[in-house]
């Protein structure tokens, strides 16, 4: 529903009070609701009181109807003054509240073009944060983290500009972030950005500049310049007389020895030198004598390093023997697929995938469509009975037959038998009438009848005779043709 509000006063401003008389040119449906709401062209009349128009209506744009809106001024009495002071025709917007003064007159063509066009054109007029929202870009100056940036917003940031393409509004995100933002190729002063060829300095950093090919290959080419005359840090070539500090006499470290160290080391400990060579191993194939002892490896490693007895017998605690093995904890086993009737073993998925597939022993719950054997006709036990089983017992037991027009026949157990039917017949000048089953009972235990002609006048039929293939019956004094509804029920 749209409110509609505004004041109504005379040419020298005094309120002024009246009728309002609104209806509809043609029917207006809202399908919004449920069941559909239909508002038929009938005429309604607000009293406006003091010129205060406060009024609600079901919108008619979306369904391009109009309105008629009529006002007249009205005597002490109530009674309305011709002729009407207002009378127009207009689109109720799909807007609340709305001012009455802005219902622009649309006339009976329903073309609401004008009125929308002229109140979209008032909201932006009126609205300068939508005013400047429509169009762009937008200049905002330098970034600030601190700001909301619209779309279609324009910073500068680190000698670049930036235009803002994320359609929500965005604070604190920077520029160089490429979701919410876009670089465009133009320096802050408009011109169009080309790479500075300014050499590697510190002014580089933070400049936000684009070194050019030139300044870019310069340094590049000094750096591999300096690179070719350093050794590398790992297995270093050296060339030219290598220089390094003289170690002190008997140092077994790292370090390097220059000539000095190692002249003055041999002259000094041949002997010695070599009874400790007498006492090593080769590197290649050594052959070890007493009890060589090594560090024992964690039970995980499965290195070329030595393994101690320790290691091993830790290793083979782990293990289960290949017969009769006894294991604990959680046994893991590949999982066999469904159907797999071997000795391989079975672990807990394979076990519940075959249960799974089976039903309880007690109350079993199927599902799909089982089948079981059909039994003989006649059995009588606790075997489950087949669909076919209960058709062919159903048909055995009870058939119905449609004897001719209007009659028919069901057969039950027990030799029981009911006659149906409805016959239109002619009563005699005494009111009675006589109709056949279309077959004999052998007995016959009541009949039940009724008039089955709603336009006939015949009321309290009576059954005056039976007989095992026919009945007659009173129409209670009417003569003419009646429809007659039966039952029967007896024996064969």
């Amino acid at each position: 529903m749209t409110q509609i509000v505004g004041t109504l006063k005379d040419s020298a401003g005094n309120s002024i009070t009246g009728k309002l008389i609104v209806v509809l040119a043609g029917t207006l449906i809202d399908d919004a609701t449920s069941p559909d709401t239909i508002y038929l062209p009938q005429s309604y009349t607000f009293s406006i009181t003091a010129g205060a128009i406060d009024i609600t209506l079901p919108q008619s744009e979306t369904s391009r109807i109009t309105y008629n809106f009529q006002f007249f001024k009205t005597n002490t009495d109530g009674s309305l003054i011709e002729p009407a002071l207002i009378n127009f025709n207009a689109i109720v917007p799909n807007v609340s509240p709305v001012q009455f003064a802005s219902l622009t007159p649309t006339g009976l063509v329903n073309d609401v073009m004008d009125a929308g066009a002229l109140r979209v054109a008032r909201i932006i007029a009126t609205t300068p944060a939508l005013a400047q929202s429509i169009g762009g870009p937008f200049p905002q100056g330098a970034y600030s983290p601190t700001t909301t940036y619209k779309f279609r917003d324009l910073v500068t940031y680190l000698n670049r500009t930036y235009i803002s393409k994320d359609l929500n509004p965005i604070t604190g995100v920077v520029p160089t972030n490429t979701t919410s933002w876009m670089v465009i190729p133009v320096e802050p002063n408009g011109s169009l950005i080309l790479a500075d060829d300014t050499p590697y300095s510190s002014a580089w950093n933070g400049s936000g500049k684009s070194a050019s090919q030139d300044a870019v290959y310069d340094q590049v080419e000094d750096v591999k310049s300096n690179v070719a005359l350093k050794a590398n840090l790992i297995s270093p070539i050296f060339s030219g007389d290598v220089i390094v500090p003289n170690q002190a006499l008997g140092d077994a470290s790292t370090k390097a020895a220059n000539t000095n160290f190692v002249a003055a080391g041999l002259a000094d400990n041949v002997t010695t030198t070599n009874t400790s060579l007498a006492l090593k191993a080769p590197l290649a194939s050594p052959t070890f004598t007493g009890t060589p002892l090594a560090p024992t490896a964690t039970t995980s490693t499965n290195t070329t390093q030595i393994a101690t007895t320790a290691y091993v017998k830790s290793n083979l605690a782990s293990y289960a023997t290949l017969a009769s093995p006894t294991l604990t904890g959680s046994v893991i086993v590949p999982s066999q697929t469904a159907g797999d009737n071997s000795t391989k073993a079975a672990n807990t998925n394979y076990v519940d995938t075959g249960l799974a597939l089976k039903a309880n022993l007690v109350s079993p719950g199927f599902t799909g469509s089982p089948t079981v054997p059909t039994q003989v006709l006649g059995t009588n036990d606790t075997r489950i009975a087949s669909t076919a089983f209960a058709t062919a017992l159903v048909n055995d037991k009870i058939k119905w037959q449609n004897l001719t027009t209007g009659k028919w026949q069901l057969l039950l157990p027990n030799s029981l038998a009911i006659s149906y039917g409805t016959l239109a017949v002619t009563t005699d000048s005494f009111s009675q009438a006589s109709l056949t089953f279309g077959f004999s009972f052998t007995g016959i235990h009541t009949i039940v009848i009724t008039n089955g002609d709603n336009t006939a006048t015949a009321n309290n039929f009576t059954v005056t005779v039976r007989t095992n293939s026919n009945f007659q019956f009173y129409a209670g004094g009417f003569v003419g043709t009646v429809r007659v509804n039966w039952y029967a029920i007896g024996t064969i």
